[in-house]
């Protein structure tokens, strides 16, 4: 078994849009623009080896890389999985022939409606159908290369654009992705960011019971993602068994807390930076007091999660267990809280 589930590595910080989701718009004041350093690949490949899966993601867009092909041929080239996740703008014939040559296996393009105006409104200034254009494009590309490629198609859930859900599916397989995911705008450094998150209630119900129809009828594979707040043991993000790799070399146990901003003065979004991988040694890092302090606040509230359903039977035993384990684990969870960066995050509510 790999050491790790998932090493996410940010290739750039800069980016095409101007998203009003994306910290990057609402700190531009303080952003730093910066790429990955192709010198300093060699010390992320032992780690990619180490990792079931490589995810090029981060705060900008990977393609703005002017060498993401070699980047994701080196990674290719440890044995591990590597995908990247894009707003597609840049993905022109050039760079889709470059990333399908280096040996990319699964692309996700990230969009943030079904409907030109509501993507572009949330994603200033991209087009839709220009985007689901160059998509089909790139899909006919990989074809003709014999280059086989898993394209998903990811939709950025909002309160504002929730109802558009089935369409996104409709529009995945329209299009000939292989699937469709919803993810919810969960990042939420600020009071407006705040507002942006999907509202539980009747209307995102009815909007994930249309989606999973429209899955149905249209035979696309669709993960849904909840908007019913629930505590979680330890977020989605699975800081016990993944890490973030910044493009100036932070290291972090996710990427919501590293924001590539210059002297931030406050307020400003928690952070968690365990040091550097340009500059330190990773495994020293990754045992050391801080990070191991971080992940065991999380494996112990795993570690009861797992004992208070272990062993549970379909009988009036096991039943009552089931209808006590809330409140148990509500009252753990309580006296027993994740690391302070992580409090406040939306992704510790399943989010």
């Amino acid at each position: 078994m790999a050491d790790f589930l998932a090493l996410q590595m940010e290739p750039s910080t800069f980016c095409t849009l101007q998203c009003p989701t994306c910290p990057r718009t609402t700190f531009a004041g303080v952003w730093r623009n910066t790429h990955f350093p192709m010198e300093k690949l060699a010390r992320v490949l032992p780690l990619a080896a180490r990792s079931e899966l490589v995810l090029l993601q981060g705060w900008g867009e990977p393609l703005c890389h002017p060498q993401i092909h070699e980047i994701i041929r080196r990674i290719q080239e440890t044995g591990t999985r590597c995908t990247l996740t894009t707003n597609g703008c840049l993905l022109d014939e050039t760079r889709g022939r470059a990333i399908l040559e280096a040996g990319l296996s699964h692309l996700t393009v990230s969009v943030s409606g079904a409907r030109p105006e509501t993507h572009g409104q949330l994603r200033p200034p991209s087009d839709l159908y220009a985007l689901m254009e160059r998509i089909r494009r790139f899909r006919a590309l990989s074809l003709t290369l014999q280059k086989p490629i898993r394209l998903t198609l990811s939709f950025l859930q909002q309160d504002t654009n929730l109802h558009e859900l089935p369409e996104v599916i409709s529009l995945a397989r329209r299009y000939d992705l292989d699937d469709c995911l919803a993810i919810n705008a969960s990042y939420l450094p600020t009071p407006d960011h705040e507002k942006q998150c999907p509202t539980p209630g009747i209307r995102a119900r009815w909007a994930s019971l249309r989606a999973l129809w429209t899955s149905i009828t249209r035979s696309m594979a669709y993960t849904p993602a909840s908007v019913q707040p629930e505590e979680k043991p330890v977020c989605a993000n699975a800081p016990l068994r993944c890490f973030t790799i910044g493009a100036d070399g932070s290291l972090s146990p996710c990427i919501f807390l590293q924001l590539p901003l210059k002297n931030p003065s406050p307020p400003h979004p928690p952070t968690a930076v365990m040091g550097n991988l340009f500059e330190e040694d990773f495994d020293t890092l990754w045992q050391g007091r801080p990070w191991r302090d971080f992940r065991t606040a999380f494996q112990i509230r795993q570690d009861f999660y797992e004992e208070v359903y272990a062993g549970i039977d379909n009988c009036s035993e096991g039943r009552r267990r089931l209808m006590e384990a809330p409140g148990m684990l509500a009252t753990f969870f309580s006296e027993h809280p994740p690391p302070s960066p992580c409090q406040a995050c939306a992704k510790m509510r399943g989010l």
